[in-house]
């Protein structure tokens, strides 16, 4: 056949190409070698067609049956077909590219450290390529902020993935050359030059490359102006849907003119970052004498990785000195590399502004010398000084100053960050000083720099709230001084006379100072702006109104100011911005008051005609008369009526989004006048409004993005079309749609609605509205198209989400689609069927499958949706068996179900293989919920990442067969409180867990063992988890058993486990070659780690090596001997860190021979290691691991005699620090302990508390503790001054029978829940210098002094004799001092301070001496208001007329 060779020669000359693209180092394209390898089968199949032919000769003739000659036939004609074909196919055009990067290097040999906040926007990007819809993302920062680096790495990332085929870089500059451009491209492309000489030439013959390749990524980097793609033969979006772009520039407003698709803005690093990354570059600088000084450097570069990296390498392996004076010279902006590399990156950010208006302002924003200050603190200072003087009105000036201000934010010399601050880089300011010496730009309004205040065109003092000497420093400025802020000053009681000087003054801002008398300020004549915000003083002078000029009046937050005399407000007529939010004290005239007075009249505010912005509060509706209106020009609002405490004005002129917002409670007419211009409106508690809209009489509220109804139980309806006299559209613009505790509430919309109604509505937030059947019908669906979030919480009544307006339509219903809808969240809907049900349930019996329908159904579609939350549900499942699930829930993320009692499983057949994108599963309290799948065949094949935690009570979390290939993805799994669960992993699905990424967290369980033993003896089962955390499961004996093998476990942690007798089980640690990390705490039976239960006792093992351990922290572990108790020997040839705390058992690491070659400390923490030290924490070496371990433990009981204060803190088994020999000279200079969060039976054995013969201040809170000195027949004498005890609980009583406390002078106790008394009996004695008694919050106690142990006849007079006041608060079952018949005697008594204490009837039942009179207050409310002094003649007979006189008052 001549169609053979044919293909023998292409084949020839295919291999001759290929091997010379071997030989000049290219890969083969895929398709070639498939081509080759088809070839060869092709040939040997023509071949034996051919033999067969040769063998139908037979003797010399020709004799193939009829039916054999049409079968060879049929043969030969498809293999000749097969043949042409692939002979065609053959003319392959390239057959070769350049070899991918080396994907085994590491991401700091490519110049990028992988550093979080890096990490994680690069994983974002990548996401974001792999959207077919997405070919166009910018990212833009700062110079040197690392955008080259990132984009770099973006492209080895995403070549090494298989995201793309081929990665072009092009470096822009600002300078861009087109020609330039496209050869950096076609070259990182191809390797090949382009043959066209022109641009227009070279830009058809790029982008006809370009769309040959499948899928090529190509990135603009710094880019300073708009370039044209066109122009550059770039072609994106519709052109060709493989090739997307990432551009960088500094100025995010080329980013917009680009029409990039979505933006990043690249910040400089954390803090942590920058001394990470710092670390990395400049090797070891955790000496002692370097660390100190090499974080302040790190700190001075600001977070940028160009700075970092320069100043990084020039100090690597350099000796103190040279890091001392390069700090310094940082300090005083002389580094050479800050001058080589960061200025001259910042002063082309600079140049490249486009206006000198922006020039100036930058310069000016950094002469301040300081890293933030308010946006309207800076606008302030920019109209004193006539910054703005083209504009004549200040909301123009504003917007003008905003828009400068997002400007250079967008050209990253300005942080990102809130609204109301302006925040500037250290070096960023110190680049603008820079340039400012040397070339100051030419705008007349930047303000010259002087050291004299004579020179100066604005002035900001800062102080701390005393008296300053300003008189002088005043009188020594000029008359041009224009802008002069003062913060946290104190001038009283009166402002320095001085400040009338100022004749020029514009803008005078007095924040947060301590004022007197104001009325100097009046002197200003040219004064525009006046702001007192958050200062304190009384009243506002009547000289104020001579201010004729002034624009902005700021008393924001002035909490004091009471008086406002009249007409003052009306005779600023140039007023166009009042600021009184918070002013809650002022005393307005209230009309119809019988009571003179000489406040203003808020009807003042109808006389200023220039006013355009107005913030302020009305507490007391009665000042407002029934026919006042605000005024109805009001450009920017923001008024509250009513004490609103959640909705708490915040000053609106802070922020870039100068809105219009209503607070109303109970009043609202005085506000209707605003109801066409209002954005942001809260209602509560109006009154005699049903149908919001009929009632309000108003045109649809056509301006409103956010409405807020909450606490009305009256409220029908928002819309009630059906009484609209005209039917216009209603709720336009809203975007948020919150209703609360509307009990009576039937619908939102009721009849039918113009079609751009709601259309705009983005978030709904319904909760506690029981009237509610439904949330929309189906006729408004169609205008939902923007909904993204929709919340429903504890609507009793509702059954479904959305309904019909009639059940005979409903099989002309079409589906139901919310395109937007991103995250619902359901919670406590018992009534709730299905999302829309009516289509599903038989018309006749409405309710017949009601336990059948599942949440969502074929009707619904929700494509968009990502988040979906279910909480105490009582519906049986999410999905309709017969869902489309690709068209409705393919980008579902996130999954929580809680308390849905009804299911049975989550994802039925089909539903889970077809949620791509889930990456996060939670199931918490499902008491039917018996797995997560309906299916065993079903799981997330397609997902990269999933997340499940499980807080139910399950016996298994999979079926007990997994298919292959069930957990390829990256797996999460957190399982907490499932008590009846034996093991986490079955067998089978072990063996399915093949990826890096698996952690596993276990909480609170009953498990024995992670994965389920393996019924085949000696059969090893391999896991292949990255991270194990084990916590509160006292079931489990080992957590490593002998039968696993872990092989890719990097991290251990393991607290808490109670029945644990060691970590690893032996024969296992080859098993655990990638271990890295093991954590271990709070084990209380735990002996040792690594068990030696099967160790022979002839000889020693072999030893067992531990090679990439590189930390090992054990805490809390009181029964711990030693690492191994067994003879092993053991290799750490990677351990770095060994954290030993509170394990006062480990006398020694190990018993067999032990190598940790990079070990060079051991860090003891713990209250036993104080003894001989003055520290809680503190390294210690001694050669090597053991012999270190061994000499700490044996000097674990000697004592440091210098030892002062001693700080206890978390600590489980406080008892056992205590040194076993003590002496009287143990601890002569401790007289402080504190003990925080400690658990035990005593605080101080009874031998301890002998000794501490100088102890004074005892502080014991948030502890479990039965007494503070163990129980003993022989008493104990302590010599502490001052006792405290808070928040403990399990004591009974204070001061047990035991203890003496001679030397008491305050006993303090709070929130003791346990205590049935404080004082136990005979023990008086034995407090004879307490001064002050006070006991809080302690809701069992009784009783002060104990009448347990008292026998049935009085006892004597018990005295406290220097005992000086006393206080009992909150004590609601305190009856009296003492219950029994005990005589007391307190002789020094002088007060007696009583809180919340219901049921004390008396003082005493015994016969009581006090001192002639005492001060008994009883204090009352929230912020402790005292009454008066209330004595009676005696203290019993006071407690009894107060207690008479509470139960009449709530009779």
């Amino acid at each position: 056949m001549s169609q053979v060779q044919t293909l023998e020669d292409t084949q020839v000359l295919v291999k001759n190409r290929v091997a010379e693209a071997e030989r000049n180092g290219y890969k083969i394209e895929n398709i070639v070698q498939n081509w080759l390898k088809n070839a060869n089968e092709i040939v040997a199949e023509a071949k034996k067609v051919i033999d067969v032919e040769g063998a139908t000769w037979c003797l010399g003739r020709y004799c193939p049956s009829r039916w054999i000659r049409c079968q060879l036939s049929k043969r030969l004609e498809e293999t000749t077909k097969k043949i042409t074909d692939h002979i065609e196919k053959g003319k392959i055009d390239t057959i070769s590219y350049r070899d991918a990067p080396d994907v085994t290097t590491t991401p700091f040999s490519r110049g990028y450290e992988a550093l979080e906040s890096r990490t994680s926007m690069l994983n974002e990007i990548k996401e974001i390529l792999k959207d077919p819809k997405m070919y166009m993302i910018g990212v833009h920062g700062m110079g040197g902020v690392g955008k080259t680096t990132l984009v770099n790495e973006l492209a080895w990332q995403v070549k090494k993935d298989g995201l793309f085929v081929a990665v072009a870089i092009a470096n822009i500059t600002n300078s861009p050359n087109v020609k330039k451009i496209q050869g950096q491209i076609a070259d990182a492309l191809w390797d090949r030059k382009l043959k066209k000489e022109t641009e227009s030439g070279r830009a058809i013959e790029l982008r006809e490359r370009i769309k040959k390749q499948e899928k090529v990524l190509i990135i603009l980097d710094d880019i300073w102006s708009e370039l044209d793609l066109t122009e550059v033969g770039i072609p994106f979006g519709d052109e060709h849907n493989g090739c997307k772009l990432v551009i960088t520039s500094r100025e995010r407003e080329v980013l917009i003119k680009m029409d990039t698709q979505k933006d990043f803005n690249l910040t400089a690093l954390l803090e942590e970052d920058s001394w990470n990354l710092f670390q990395k570059i400049a090797g070891n600088v955790n000496e002692v004498s370097i660390k100190p000084i090499a974080e302040e450097v790190a700190k001075c570069c600001a977070g940028l990785p160009l700075l970092i990296t320069a100043l990084g390498k020039g100090l690597r392996k350099k000796e103190v000195h040279a890091w001392r004076v390069a700090l310094k010279q940082l300090k005083e902006f002389k580094h050479k590399e800050l001058e080589n590399n960061v200025y001259p990156a910042l002063k082309l950010s600079y140049d490249f502004l486009d206006t000198e208006e922006l020039k100036s302002l930058f310069l000016f924003i950094g002469s301040f010398g300081l890293n933030e200050m308010l946006t309207e603190d800076l606008f302030i200072c920019c109209w004193g000084l006539g910054f703005y003087g083209g504009v004549d009105k200040l909301m123009e000036a504003r917007d003008t100053h905003y828009t400068l201000i997002n400007e250079l934010r967008a050209s990253s010399l300005l942080l990102e960050g809130k609204l109301d601050w302006v925040g500037m880089h250290d070096v960023v300011r110190d680049v603008a000083k820079s340039i400012a010496s040397k070339s100051p730009p030419t705008d007349p309004t930047y303000p010259t720099y002087a050291d004299q205040f004579g020179k100066c065109h604005y002035i900001r003092f800062q102080s701390s709230l005393t008296e300053v000497q300003a008189d002088k420093s005043f009188s020594g400025m000029m008359k041009e001084v224009m802008t002069l802020i003062l913060h946290k000053m104190s001038f009283t009681p009166f402002l320095p006379p001085s400040l009338n000087l100022l004749i020029n003054l514009r803008s005078l801002n007095l924040r947060r100072c301590k004022l007197g008398d104001i009325r100097i300020v009046a002197e200003l004549s040219n004064l525009e702006i006046l702001s007192l915000a958050e200062s304190s003083f009384a009243d506002l002078p009547v000289e104020i109104k001579h201010l004729t000029r002034l624009r902005l009046l700021n008393l924001t937050d002035c909490y004091d100011l009471r008086v406002i005399p009249t007409n003052i407000i009306s005779s600023l007529m140039c007023l166009e911005e009042l600021y009184m939010g918070g002013c809650n004290n002022i005393e307005w005239e209230v009309e119809g008051s019988k009571s003179e007075s000489n406040n203003a009249n808020v009807r003042e505010l109808q006389d200023l005609h220039n006013l355009t912005t107005l913030e302020i509060s009305f507490i007391d509706t009665s000042v407002l008369p029934m026919d006042f209106q605000f005024p109805a020009n009001l450009e920017r609002y923001h008024i509250l009526i009513s004490d609103l405490g959640e909705w708490e004005l915040s000053s609106i002129w802070y922020g870039r989004a100068l809105g219009r917002t209503l607070k109303l409670k109970d009043y609202w007419r005085t506000s209707r006048s605003l109801f066409t211009t209002v954005e942001d409106l809260r209602f509560a508690k109006l009154k005699g409004i049903k149908d919001l809209l009929y009632n309000l009489d108003v045109g649809g509220f056509s301006q409103l993005k956010h409405l807020y109804i909450q606490d009305n139980d009256e409220l029908l309806y928002l819309i009630n079309t059906r009484r609209l006299m005209n039917h216009h559209s209603a709720f336009l613009n809203l975007e948020t749609l919150v209703l609360k505790l509307l009990y009576k509430m039937e619908e939102i919309c009721h009849g039918p609605m113009q079609t751009q109604s709601l259309a705009k509505l983005k978030v709904i937030k319904v909760t506690y509205c029981n009237g509610l059947k439904n949330l929309f019908l189906y006729s408004l669906t169609g205008n939902l198209s923007q909904l993204h979030d929709m919340e429903i919480s504890h609507c009793r009544g509702m059954t479904e989400i959305i309904a019909m307006e009639k059940q005979e339509d409903w099989k002309e219903l079409q589906q139901i689609v919310l395109p937007e809808l991103h995250s619902v969240t359901l919670e406590g809907l018992p009534e709730l069927q299905s999302f829309y049900c009516s289509v599903t349930v038989d018309q006749g019996n409405p309710s017949g499958q009601s336990n059948t329908l599942a949440l969502f159904n074929q009707q619904v579609v929700i494509p968009k949706l990502e988040k979906l939350k279910l909480y105490d549900m009582n519906v049986f499942k999410i999905w309709d068996d017969k869902l489309p699930v690709l068209s409705c829930f393919q980008n579902l993320k996130s999954l929580i179900v809680s308390k849905c009692n009804c299911f049975t499983s989550l994802f039925p057949y089909g539903v889970a293989r077809a949620l791509v994108k889930l990456q996060h599963v939670e199931i918490s309290w499902c008491k039917r919920l018996k797995a997560i799948f309906a299916q065993e065949e079903v799981q997330f094949p397609n997902s990269e990442t999933v997340k499940i935690s499980i807080m139910n009570d399950w016996e298994s979390i999979w079926p007990n067969q997994e298919p292959p290939n069930s957990f390829h993805h990256n797996l999460d799994i957190d399982i907490y409180d499932c008590k009846s669960m034996d093991f986490v992993i079955p067998t089978s699905a072990a063996k399915e867990f093949h990826q890096q990424h698996q952690f596993l967290e276990i909480r609170s369980c009953g498990i024995k063992n992670i994965v389920e033993k393996s019924d085949i003896i000696c059969d090893m089962t391999h896991v292949y988890l990255e991270k194990i955390t084990v916590a509160e499961c006292p079931g489990m004996k080992t957590i490593i058993p002998s039968f696993v093998l872990f092989q890719c476990l990097d991290e251990l942690i393991v607290s808490s486990c109670h029945g644990l007798v060691n970590i690893i089980r032996p024969s296992t640690t080859t098993s655990l070659p990638n271990l890295r990390i093991l954590r271990i705490s709070e084990c209380d039976e735990l002996e040792e780690i690594y068990g030696s239960n099967n160790e022979s006792d002839d000889t020693p093992l072999g030893e067992i090596a531990f090679r990439k351990l590189e930390e090992l922290t054990l805490e809390y572990l009181p029964r711990l001997t030693s690492f191994c108790q067994g003879s092993y020997g053991f290799r750490f040839p990677s351990l770095q860190k060994v954290h030993l705390k509170d394990c006062p058992m480990m006398e020694t690491f190990c018993q067999g021979n032990l190598t940790t070659p990079s070990l060079t400390k051991v860090e003891y923490e713990g209250i036993q290691y104080v003894w001989h030290s003055s520290k809680l924490s503190e390294d210690h070496w001694y050669g090597d691991l053991n012999t270190t371990v061994r000499t700490v433990f044996t000097k674990k009981d000697q004592y440091n005699p210098d030892l002062e204060k001693l700080d206890i803190r978390n600590n489980k088994n406080l008892k056992s620090i205590w040194p076993n020999q003590v002496t009287p000279n143990s601890f002569p200079n401790l007289t402080q302990i504190v003990i925080y969060s400690c658990k035990s039976q005593y605080v101080f054995p009874n031998h301890v508390a002998k000794v501490l013969r100088q102890l004074q201040v005892l502080n014991i809170s948030w502890s479990t503790i039965e007494n503070i000195v163990e129980e003993s027949d022989s008493t104990c004498d302590m010599t502490v001054v001052y006792l405290q005890v808070q928040y403990c609980f399990g004591m009974m009583t204070i001061v047990p029978s035991s203890v003496l406390f001679h030397s008491l002078d305050e006993l303090h106790v709070f929130c003791g829940d346990g205590l049935k008394n404080i004082i136990m009996p005979s023990t008086i004695a034995n407090l004879p210098n307490l001064r002050i008694l006070s006991i809080k919050y302690c809701y069992w106690l009784e009783e002060i002094y104990g009448s347990d142990n008292e026998s049935d006849a009085p006892l004597g007079e018990i005295a406290f004799m220097k005992l000086e006041e006393l206080t009992l608060e909150y004590l609601p079952r305190l009856t009296s001092f003492c219950q029994g018949s005990y005589n007391f005697k307190f002789p020094s008594l002088q007060k007696v301070h009583l809180k919340d204490c219901p049921v004390m009837e008396t003082f005493c039942h015994g016969n009581l001496t006090t001192t002639n009179h005492i001060e008994v207050r009883c204090l009352h409310g929230w912020r402790y208001e005292e009454s008066e002094d209330q004595w009676d003649g005696d203290l019993n007979t006071t407690i009894r007329t107060i207690f008479t006189k509470k139960k009449s008052e709530q009779d």
